[in-house]
């Protein structure tokens, strides 16, 4: 994995809108209020290949921990719905 680099940490201008309506959500069972993430434009090659790995080493980490319950989740989302009985009646001719 590409070495990265160390930067100060960075706090967002209180005027953003992004921030601000992150600010005003309720946070769900004690969780941190989300807030919008924007992918710089200037990144260099190394940069985008350290940010790629990191991702990349926290969804195995994820899928390592959460496999049966992403799978369960994957499984209803692609399940369809029930299907109403078609009634066919045999007297109607087709044609």
């Amino acid at each position: 994995m590409a070495k990265r680099k160390k930067r100060a940490a960075r706090h967002h201008d209180a005027a953003c809108p992004g921030c601000r309506s992150a600010r005003q959500t309720t946070p769900t069972a004690g969780l941190p209020p989300a807030i919008p993430l924007a992918i710089p434009l200037h990144w260099s090659p190394e940069e985008a290949l350290a940010v790629y790995e990191l991702i990349d080493d926290l969804r195995e980490l994820i899928w390592a921990i959460y496999q049966r319950d992403i799978q369960t989740a994957i499984r209803r989302q692609r399940q369809s719905g029930p299907i109403d009985p078609l009634y066919i009646d045999e007297a109607d001719l087709p044609f």
